[in-house]
This record gives structure tokens, sequence and C-alpha cells, in this order.
């Protein structure tokens, strides 16, 4: 029998659209002084780098000049400027505009730059704001006030390249029966106290500890957007910070990032014996979904029913950052 393919997004989606928001493009530990870190999302090509001072900038790749590509050949970044690889023309780093012309006196005028994208760097992210329509930012990313206020240890780094909808991998979080139907849940989460917040949506989710074998009295997850999430997962005698990125590569594909945080107990052996178990189940399910998710399609009206979870009270919130 011949394997699914999933068939362009074209078919699947109403209409292709990066919503607005804020993208992880690297991890803080990427991007070092004086070097260049080309990325490829949003179907655009970027360079992510430090300015003079130590800020995280990111920059559309192509030189003002000519087109040439800032991280091919030789191109580089030293003391803060950007030397392009083709004439050598050097930008400053921090406001874009071109600081020396080797065979020129005469530099141009101050339009005459790199295109640099608004950036902010918390919690180990890199993050640039897009907006379709090259607006400034409405919102702010989010810092987890939690990650530097306890104890914890990072667990892992994952990493799902995916093609499933952009539009409807957060809403899964709302569809509570496929906790049981797809996961083999004893019991479904109730979602409780949905409320807006200034970065987006906070949303509580309270669980029947008995009813699972890794005992999670509840969740909580707030959402920046629809391009950054936390879950913070309150359990019996142990807590895990998942700290989620999903930023599209191109039309057809996003990558989800899952930073996995265990709270300290004390000791690495206990650390692991309670915390793996609850981990490894969770990247497990995260992989059961995009078994379905990788192939679905968005369906505008769906045909809910009871029991089905507010799956339309995130479609409303979640509306805004396309329109």
């Amino acid at each position: 029998m011949p394997a699914v393919q999933p068939i362009p997004m074209k078919y699947r989606v109403p209409e292709i659209a990066f919503p607005r928001g804020w993208y992880c493009v690297a991890e803080s530990a990427e991007v070092a002084p004086d070097q260049l870190l080309p990325v490829s999302y949003l179907d655009e090509q970027m360079v992510v780098y430090r300015t003079r001072e130590g800020d995280a900038q990111v920059a559309d790749a192509y030189c003002p000049h000519l087109g040439a590509h800032l991280a091919s050949h030789d191109g580089c970044i030293k003391d803060g400027e950007i030397t392009c690889p083709f004439h050598k023309w050097r930008f400053d780093g921090e406001s874009g505009r071109v600081a020396a012309i080797p065979y020129s006196d005469i530099l141009p005028p101050a339009n005459v730059a790199l295109t640099l994208h608004p950036t902010r760097e918390i919690d180990g992210m890199i993050m640039r704001w897009y907006d379709p329509h090259g607006r400034q930012p409405d919102h702010e990313p989010r810092p987890v006030p939690a990650l530097h206020e306890d104890s914890w240890v990072l667990y892992g780094l994952k990493r799902w390249t995916t093609t499933a909808p952009f539009r409807d991998i957060l809403e899964n979080l709302f569809d509570t029966a496929h906790i049981i139907e797809l996961h083999n849940g004893h019991s479904m989460p109730e979602v409780r106290n949905v409320k807006r917040q200034p970065y987006g949506l906070s949303v509580d989710y309270v669980m029947n500890p008995e009813a699972e074998e890794t005992q999670i009295h509840g969740m909580r997850c707030e959402f920046t957007g629809v391009t950054l999430l936390t879950q913070h997962f309150a359990g019996e005698g142990f807590a895990t910070l998942n700290i989620h990125s999903f930023t599209p590569l191109d039309d057809e594909r996003f990558l989800q990032k899952s930073r996995l945080y265990l709270k300290d107990m004390g000791s690495p052996e206990l650390t692991d014996r309670v915390g793996r178990p609850f981990l490894d189940r969770f990247c497990y399910e995260v992989e059961q979904d995009f078994k379905v998710l990788d192939f679905k399609k968005h369906l505008k009206r769906p045909r809910l029913c009871a029991g089905d979870g507010p799956i339309m009270k995130f479609r409303e919130y979640a509306e805004q950052f396309y329109t």
C-alpha cells in the first residue's frame, strides 16, 4: 500500500500567509561576536549577527548595492561592520547604513542600507518581527519569569520539521478530545481560565492526576501571538517547563523547536529518573500528532460536536494575527 503524501499547502489552507509575530530564527549560543549566521525562514534569506555592543540583530541577507549574499564567499562582520564579499562595501551593523566604500569617497544616501528587522533576544532565543505589510511590532515576546525564578535543568532541545498547516499546530492544544482518541489518555484535560494578555493569551488546564501514569495536576499555556508557546506542567513531586517556537521555513514546512526544562530535584539521578519518562512521553505524543497533522487540511467550517473543546475560541484569537 503506497504511503500517504501531503498535497501542496495551497490546497490545504484558505490562503498562503505567514501570520505577523515574533519568530525564532536562531539560538543565542549559535551567534558569536564577529560571526554572520546565514538562516532561511519565512521564504527569506537572512543573516543573524551581533552589533558592536553585543546586541543580536537580524537583517536581509542581500547587499543593497548589487545583491550579493552577505554571508557568501568571504563576507564577514568585524568590529560591528559587515563587509560585502562582492565589492567590499562596509555597513554599520547597528544602523545598516553604508560606513565605507573602498573605491569611492562619496557615500550613497542614508536610505541605501541593509534591511534590518526588529530583533529581540530572550531566554536563549533570537527572534525577528515579521509583518506582511512591514508594520512595526504591536506586541512584545514574553520572557518566561519562572525560568529565572527557580532552578531548572535544560533536559533537551528537540527539533521537528513538519508539513502541518501552520494554522493548526496550536489549535491542537484546544482539541482536548484527541488526548484520549489519538494519545490513548485516560481522561480529557479541562480548559479553564482563558485570558487575553498584552503578549497574547494565557490558558489554564486542569487534569486528573489519578488517571495517568505521570501524575499531572495541571498545565498553564502562555501564547505569544501564534508563534511562541510556553507550557508549565505541575506534577506529583516534579515540574516541567517547555518553551516552543514555531517558524515557517517556506510555504510548505515549518520548524518546531522545543526547549524542555525540568525543575532541579537536587541530584541528576533523581531529576533523570522522574523527568525522563514524562519528557519521553511528551516527545512521543508530539510525533503522534505530526503523523496526522502533516497531512490534514484546515477546514474553515469544521463540523464540531459536544466534547471537541474550545477550538473556535482559539481560532477567534488566532485570526487577528492573519488579518
